[in-house]
């Protein structure tokens, strides 16, 4: 496939006003809009040969606070811009890349039909930021389909810059099936439309996310992934469909121009139906004097080196060690620690490896003795989406304990420990239902985690979550002290989290939980609300004391005030390295 030149588009836009812009290249893709609204950070996305006939809808969604403007353009740089679109307010994603991303205001949209006068012809969305701030977002395409007259199948370039590769963030497409009918595949693809491979020698496509066997490098499945789609619409993800995220680590610009081209298709071409585009793209700092040719230029031939596929984890740092009647065992574990465990009622722990981490569970008593469980059949169905995770799918090797503090007294501790056959590297996610956060808790119900040389050595931050059950508790976790006093940092600010992405209200790093879930209860989906809490603690650079007893980070759970009541879960997002 050699990508023609883009003749002249006049673009059919359903908007009140048409607005020109001027385009040129600098660092990124610079756009100046009529309204007085530009940036020079752009990237581009252009959708080969564009079928005409049809009304096609582009939304681009800033991470965090990344504010896009969007454009759709023609070969002469005239088109639409829009910023801050109130139709593009209620659109939301959740994809494995990005966790939830949250409805707002600041998204742009753009509805738009291709009236060149040709059946087929070329059209560039073009998503930059106010202020040319660095960030991520995600560019929604809507009103694709895959039928019998694709040929090979529709055919999409991404140009590359180099705040793109500054940013660090892969470029992640996902082609998600609006009909269980279709059963989309990417694929990376040469100027001439030839599969690529990579060093190996492996094809660098996907058909179902989340299996290795179909889809090359880092993947997650779709199945618990959703898009907003038709404005109100949410279009849940399916097994079947597929993502392709493509690392820009390396890739030189001093030779020209570098784009990444793809191929949406079908399993076979078997399949057909509609399908909505979504691309998870960063732009980082200015750094390059490189210069790109305007937007009418060929494709590069180029393809940068891509690394081989995963490879297999490797055994982790050391932990606590625990032994299974079964003959399970491990010795890289993580302890958490209910202190002071109410007796009298029915506790649901839950660990749910991330990718290929397959926990073991135990739940201990004060003198090591307990139960063990592994691929526990009512953990199969758990999943969860939170900030930290993005969407984490059933999987069969999820691990499950039903139990009861039965000590004899009304308050005891409680071990819950997670290490992995085979002692392998990764993340998982830890839930604890059964809490609740009563008027007789006092300060609220403590817990501890026993740091271990595996988890400073995953890198991964220490992610606590407090979900409530109920609209009526307003949940806050606090980090404490042996004496139940709150921890200050350096800064003499206190270590806590009320309103999870509040930063005035929140330590750290943090984002709303509206939009997060986690299964509860086997089959049930609790949905995260704005009030929910998070507290993350990088272990990055910890010094562990000798003495294992002493290496406990210590939380409460409580409420805002100590004033709002009722059942929460609690989720630990962990890694061991």
């Amino acid at each position: 496939m050699h990508r023609p030149k883009i003749f002249s588009i006049i673009l059919l836009i359903i908007l009140a006003a048409l607005m020109t812009v001027t385009v040129s290249a600098q660092d990124g893709i610079s756009v100046t809009c009529d309204s007085g609204a530009s940036f020079d950070n752009g990237v581009e996305v252009t959708v080969i040969q564009m079928r005409a006939g049809f009304t096609y809808t582009a939304t681009a969604i800033g991470i965090g606070d990344f504010d896009p403007i969007l454009a759709v353009l023609d070969a002469n740089g005239q088109g639409l811009c829009a910023d801050n679109t109130s139709d593009a307010g209620s659109y939301t994603v959740n994809l494995p890349t990005t966790g939830v991303v949250p409805s707002s205001r600041a998204s742009a949209q753009i509805n738009f039909s291709q009236t060149s006068g040709s059946n087929l012809a070329d059209v560039s969305l073009v998503v930059g930021s106010v202020g040319n701030t660095s960030g991520e977002f995600v560019l929604l395409l809507e009103g694709m389909a895959a039928t019998t007259a694709d040929g090979s199948g529709d055919p999409f370039s991404v140009q590359l810059t180099p705040e793109m590769a500054n940013s660090g963030v892969p470029v992640t497409v996902y082609m998600i099936s609006v009909t269980d009918a279709l059963d989309p595949l990417v694929r990376l693809v040469d100027a001439d439309g030839n599969p690529v491979n990579d060093d190996n020698g492996d094809q660098i496509y996907c058909d179902d996310a989340g299996d290795a066997s179909l889809c090359w490098g880092q993947s997650s499945s779709m199945s618990s992934s959703y898009a907003t789609y038709k404005g109100s619409q949410r279009l849940g993800g399916f097994g079947a469909d597929a993502m392709l995220s493509l690392p820009l680590t390396g890739v030189q610009f001093d030779s020209g121009p570098r784009y990444f081209n793809y191929q949406m298709t079908s399993y076979q071409r078997s399949t057909f139906g509609d399908y909505v585009v979504a691309i998870h793209a960063g732009v980082g700092s200015s750094g390059s004097s490189n210069t790109k040719p305007p937007l009418n230029t060929q494709q590069a031939t180029a393809v940068p080196t891509l690394p081989p596929k995963d490879t297999p984890n490797t055994t982790a740092s050391s932990g606590i060690s625990v032994t299974c009647d079964s003959g399970a065992s491990f010795d890289n574990g993580v302890e958490i620690s209910v202190i002071s465990m109410r007796a009298g009622f029915t506790y649901t722990a839950t660990a749910i490896g991330i990718g290929d981490f397959d926990p073991i569970l135990a739940v201990l008593d004060a003198n090591g003795q307990g139960l063990c469980a592994d691929n526990t059949s009512d953990a199969g169905s758990y999943t969860v989406s939170l900030p930290t995770t993005g969407v984490v799918p059933s999987s069969r090797n999820s691990a499950q304990i039903n139990f009861n503090q039965t000590s004899g007294n009304n308050m005891a501790d409680v071990s819950l420990v997670v290490g992995s056959a085979g002692n392998t590297s990764g993340e998982f996610v830890l839930l604890l239902e059964g809490m609740a956060a009563t008027s007789a808790d006092g300060t609220g119900d403590p817990f501890g985690v026993r740091l271990t040389e595996g988890m400073v050595a995953s890198g991964v931050p220490l992610t606590v979550y407090m979900i409530s059950v109920t609209d009526d508790l307003d949940p806050l976790i606090a980090r404490i002290n042996s004496d139940l006093s709150y921890v200050t940092d350096s800064n003499g600010d206190q270590v806590y989290c009320d309103d999870a992405g509040n930063a005035s209200l929140c330590w750290g790093q943090s984002s709303s939980m509206t939009g997060s879930y986690v299964t509860r209860r086997g089959s049930q989906r609790l949905g995260g609300f704005g009030a929910d809490a998070m507290l993350s603690i990088p272990l990055d650079g910890v010094q562990l004391d000798p003495d294992p007893d002493l290496r406990f980070l210590n939380y409460v759970m409580s409420s805002f005030e100590q004033s709002t009541f009722g059942d929460y879960v609690l989720a630990f997002h962990i890694g061991i390295g």
